[in-house]
């Protein structure tokens, strides 16, 4: 086929005129022009036919295996398809055949960021800004991934940039407003999401972002009515049922949010917070919460954590837990586990010249914040009951778990096995949550048990413990309200003083 045919089609794809280019790309590659694969493959990309595009440019690549546009494109075309290994692979490639290409290492990191390697996929967008220093694109996706990486105070001000720059950028809203979120700033997610709505207005999954965010702004009622308006029009989504469940919960109706969250369990019966909030409308009382609930919650949780809880709710139990140990003579230990250490706020106040700390918690994203501290020995991502059971052979002088038996319903199994791992005349301490009464509860509202104090004084003693002391504190403040509860100590006998 002569060789102007070839222009002339690529003339078509440039004027948008997608069919007759395409039809003319195949021609030509039927008549052999090899020129014609490459476009295209580029062409399928655009009109989002991923594995037409593979089916396409793996033989160009073969042909071709020094073409980094090639390799380019077919990285995406792989990473859209699905395949995040080949993805990288290809990626990888082009990064290496044209180092200068900004388009190869912006591919590169997208793979990356796709199978989690976020260290690597941070390291290739800064190659390709360092050739393009002010392409947006690249400066979204290195947003991005330092959002994955948990630096928000860092993707702040890129993503800043980006809306003021292009104050239509959807995706750079979005990225804003959820490091917002992470960062507390709930009244300016509010706004940066409210700014995303009006610019997809039929967007789903951002209509449902917007209305989280009212949520966590405290707008409960505007966000129950968001939610109701997104699934009478027909979003049958799990997690949107999930999250108007949470908001009539908070908005005390308690029949209407299990009606909410059957819905999400019918659609996602795999959702563990889903059944965690089933199991306390049901008045369920698991022996303890389930692991993927909390290491959920937590995941989630984890980049705004200390700022929540310490700032905004006024927690204490660390300071309150190592002034109640220090006053039983407990800074004689030189061993300690944290149970559920979370971000490493109980070693913050508990770290002491030669003292070796150990932490275990189920939240991968907690525990990198842990370890960011630098007070810890080892690290262990496990759940708490099964890291006991698992650690035969290995004592502690002093075990603590703050916060921690909200998650636990069945308080006896956990006290033995802590006795089991704590060293001849160690100490143990912990926090609750107060019940009502002398039983067990596990408020829906707050998916948290609460447990009576005297019960579990008299669970400790059972279990082998002596010099039980206790005092009671405010926990928390939620919803402008305290949240009784109390922090005990005890010891495992064997050992004087």
């Amino acid at each position: 086929m002569p060789a102007q045919d070839f222009d002339a089609f690529l003339s078509l794809h440039r004027a948008g005129r997608f069919d007759e280019a395409e039809r003319g790309y195949r021609a030509c590659l039927r008549e052999g022009d090899a020129r014609a694969g490459a476009a295209l493959g580029a062409l399928l990309l655009q009109r989002e036919r991923y594995a037409d595009a593979v089916a396409v440019l793996e033989p160009v690549s073969r042909a071709s295996p020094s073409d980094a546009g090639v390799a380019t494109n077919l990285s995406v075309a792989y990473r859209r398809s699905g395949d995040g290994a080949r993805a990288i692979t290809e990626a990888r490639r082009a990064a290496d055949l044209a180092p200068g290409r900004a388009s190869a290492w912006n591919a590169l990191g997208l793979a990356a960021l796709e199978l989690g390697h976020v260290a690597e996929a941070l390291d290739a967008f800064d190659a390709g800004l360092r050739i393009a220093p002010r392409q947006p694109a690249l400066l979204l996706h290195r947003a991005h991934a330092l959002r994955r990486l948990g630096r928000n105070a860092d993707a702040l001000p890129l993503y800043a940039a980006l809306v003021a720059h292009d104050a239509a950028a959807l995706d750079a809203w979005r990225g804003l407003a959820a490091t917002q979120a992470a960062l507390g700033q709930v009244e300016e997610a509010l706004a940066s999401r409210t700014r995303a709505r009006s610019l997809a207005s039929d967007d789903r999954e951002v209509a449902l972002e917007h209305a989280v965010a009212l949520m966590q702004a405290g707008r409960v009622a505007e966000a129950a009515a968001a939610l109701l308006a997104l699934v009478a029009a027909g979003a049958d989504d799990a997690q949107a049922w999930a999250w108007l469940g949470r908001a009539r919960l908070r908005l005390g109706e308690a029949a209407s949010a299990r009606e909410a969250f059957d819905r999400a369990h019918g659609l996602d019966p795999g959702d563990a917070v889903v059944a965690h909030f089933l199991a306390s409308l049901g008045g369920d009382l698991p022996a303890r919460v389930e692991d993927g609930y909390i290491q959920q919650l937590f995941d989630d949780f984890a980049d705004r954590f200390e700022l929540t809880l310490v700032d905004r709710l006024g927690y204490s139990v660390p300071a309150r837990l190592a002034a109640l140990l220090s006053a039983q003579g407990a800074d004689a230990a030189r061993s300690m586990l944290d149970l559920g250490c979370g971000t490493g706020l109980m070693a913050v106040e508990l770290a002491r010249d030669a003292r070796v700390i150990d932490g275990v918690d189920l939240s991968p994203r907690m525990l990198e914040r842990a370890r960011a501290k630098g007070l810890y020995r080892e690290l262990v991502a496990a759940e708490i009951g099964a890291f006991l059971a698992d650690a035969r052979g290995r004592s502690w002088e002093l075990i603590v778990a703050a916060d921690v038996f909200v998650y636990v319903a069945a308080l006896a199994p956990m006290f033995a096995a802590v006795r089991e791992r704590l060293a001849p005349g160690g100490w143990f301490a912990f926090s609750l949550e107060s019940s009502a009464g002398a039983e067990v509860e596990l408020p829906p509202a707050t998916g948290r048990y609460r447990h009576a104090p005297e019960l579990a004084a008299r669970t400790l003693e059972r279990a082998g413990f002596v010099d039980v002391v206790r005092e009671p504190l405010v926990i928390r403040h939620e919803v402008g309200e305290p949240v009784a509860g109390e922090v005990l100590v005890a010891r495992a006998p064997g050992r004087e003083g």
